[in-house]
């Protein structure tokens, strides 16, 4: 890193190679458009490289920026790493716990991380922070939260997790549809027909496995409508022929509001929730959590395993 860059500059780098596009990159660090850009130009003005190609597609780091990025992470989480143990030095004690969580969590997984108790360290309180899981990911790294539940993480070096609970999506559906007499379904047979599908901005790692999936069994999905918001998805059921994927909380929902509700079981598209915290962290307290938290997880979950949404 030259003297001339800041750590804002290297975790501008870091997310226009994650993201994969200029607009989320900038919606990530929180810039426009514009100014994103002009930042990256002044950066591959400052290495004297070009590290990213762009194009009406998105954009892909070359060869230096390949190089580049692998030294900028490290230097990010080196920057964060040390800001978070001189807060923690600061204060001396570590009593608080900031836990990332999606919002469409099941209020009984919610109430479980407020109200999980340590023998050793009593005295702390805890704060849920809400966001989609790629976000939350983003703000473990950054040391702004200590722990996160996420869903479907992909791998990441500096990031260690625990699989907690996992759950098929379930398919949703009019009453009146060709499915609403099977009491499960697969791919294959979900396939014949138009689909409601998560955007993308929710979860890309999952939106991508259903797409790679339906290529690795050489079909083609026929995609009507994406949402965000589970109660988009009411609006969308407008006849008996269209399904949508959805989460098993979400799903519940529905199935509430009179509509349809199968899992889909499948042995690869799956929702893996997993607590995740750095590898590096070494914190007494968060030890001590994980263990308590996961040990709570696997005294509940027989005879019924929690059902985790995803996001």
């Amino acid at each position: 890193m030259t003297a001339h860059l800041k750590i804002r500059d290297l975790e501008l780098i870091v997310a226009l190679h994650e993201e994969g596009t200029l607009t989320r990159a900038a919606k990530r660090v929180g810039l426009t458009e514009p100014a994103f850009s002009k930042r990256l130009q002044v950066v591959e003005q400052e290495v004297q490289a070009r590290l990213f190609e762009r194009n009406h597609a998105g954009a892909s780091a070359t060869a230096s920026g390949r190089s580049f990025v692998t030294h900028a992470e490290e230097s990010v989480h080196a920057y964060h790493r040390a800001v978070y143990e001189a807060r923690e030095a600061k204060r001396g004690e570590h009593h608080k716990l900031r836990i990332g969580a999606s919002p469409y969590l099941p209020p009984t997984l919610i109430e479980l991380l407020r109200s999980t108790e340590l023998r050793v360290n009593r005295n702390f309180s805890i704060e849920i922070v809400t966001e989609y899981s790629l976000e939350l990911l983003s703000q473990l790294q950054r040391r702004r939260i200590d722990l996160a539940l996420v869903i479907a993480p992909p791998e990441v070096a500096a990031v260690t997790t625990r699989c907690v609970a996992i759950d098929p999506f379930v398919i949703v559906f009019r009453e009146g549809h060709p499915l609403a007499s099977k009491k499960s379904t697969t791919l294959s047979e979900v396939s014949q027909y138009p689909w409601i599908l998560l955007s993308r901005t929710v979860h890309r790692h999952v939106h991508d496995l259903i797409l790679q999936r339906m290529v690795a069994e050489e079909s083609k999905p026929n995609i009507v409508h994406h949402y965000i918001q589970a109660e988009q998805v009411i609006a969308f059921l407008t006849d008996d022929s269209v399904l949508a994927w959805m989460a098993p909380t979400d799903a519940e929902r529905m199935a509430h509001r009179g509509l349809t509700c199968i899992p889909l079981l499948d042995e690869y598209i799956r929702l893996e929730t997993h607590l995740a915290a750095m590898a590096d962290n070494k914190s007494p307290l968060v030890s001590e959590y994980v263990r308590t938290f996961v040990k709570r997880m696997e005294d509940q979950r027989p005879p019924e395993q929690l059902s985790l949404p995803m996001g």
